[in-house]
């Protein structure tokens, strides 16, 4: 089974940010130098999930290292169209030219990727299909920031991985290639629970930069819901530190649960993936699993001590 470090060798990270260039400068040549300006983060390529697809098309026996190439390019347009986006989403604006990249990005990512060799129709319909469900989430994000008090329902946890949508789009686009169209809907079902496994583990590791910017997720709301019982009154984000949050989470035994519920997602994604024969998918759950079963021994450890503190 080749390995996400197998796939990067054979599509470099270095080649794919510079047929990311050529084709933004080929399409507005003024945008050149602000594309060449990003880091590479920008086009997803410090993101091993970035490499997954690729990973699972040579496991699946793709050799055309071509056309692996051009699926990095079409899928490095869409993140860097995502991650500009996200950004205007966050702080309400954007610098003009990287407004003005966002657009171009998104319009070479539709046009490239239509040329997949999928067919035209089928990848313009996924990505509708993967916009809304992305939107869907996005908007759920911002209700929850709207009304830091509201707690999480089951639906909202369970569906963060919706998220990641536009990125299992390649995955699809993959099973295609590969002669697998009865796997999609198992494929894009499996991968989006490993997502939401991802984004409760992300989102307990940045919790104190997402207090700090009043984001409020799943474990922020939990330290929420943890401080209140002693503090009911006091607006939280101005009254208490990032770390006071984490402690609260930590001792409260909210940590403990954040990380269940991401061992729960994890699961849920084991058993699609198993019956598409998508061993890299499998693989990457089996990693995170026992990463985040350790993660779980540790913050139960520390809710003991609490305890036994009194």
């Amino acid at each position: 089974m080749p390995s996400l470090t197998e796939a990067r060798s054979a599509v470099p990270w270095e080649t794919v940010v510079h047929r990311v260039h050529a084709e933004i400068a080929g399409s507005v040549p003024a945008l050149g130098t602000t594309a060449r300006s990003l880091p590479r983060k920008a086009f997803g390529l410090e993101s091993g999930f970035f490499y997954l697809p690729l990973a699972q098309a040579m496991d699946w026996g793709e050799r055309d290292e071509g056309w692996l190439l051009d699926v990095a390019t079409v899928f490095g347009l869409g993140h860097l169209y995502y991650v500009l986006h996200d950004q205007l989403v966050d702080r309400g604006g954007l610098p003009p030219r990287h407004a003005v990249l966002m657009d171009t990005a998104l319009g070479l990512y539709l046009d490239r990727g239509a040329r997949l060799g999928t067919g035209s129709g089928h990848f313009l319909a996924a990505h509708t299909a993967c916009a809304a469900t992305y939107a869907d989430a996005l908007l759920r994000d911002i209700t929850h920031s709207e009304r830091p008090g509201e707690d999480y329902t089951a639906d909202d946890v369970f569906r963060l991985g919706d998220k990641a949508a536009p990125g299992i789009l390649a995955l699809l686009v993959v099973a295609l290639r590969c002669h697998r169209p009865a796997h999609l809907d198992d494929l894009s079902r499996s991968v989006t629970e490993l997502c939401s496994g991802l984004q409760l583990l992300d989102d307990l590791q940045d919790l104190r930069e997402d207090w700090d910017q009043h984001n409020v997720t799943f474990p922020v709301s939990l330290a929420f819901r943890a401080m209140r019982r002693s503090d009911p009154e006091t607006p939280l984000f101005t009254s208490h530190s990032a770390d006071d949050a984490l402690d609260a989470l930590y001792l409260s035994g909210g940590a403990a649960a954040v990380l269940r519920l991401a061992l729960r997602c994890l699961e849920r994604a084991r058993v699609p993936a198993s019956r598409t024969g998508a061993d890299v998918v499998l693989g990457m759950v089996d990693a995170w699993t026992k990463q985040a079963t350790a993660q779980l021994e540790r913050a139960e450890g520390r809710t003991r001590t609490r305890a036994d503190l009194g």
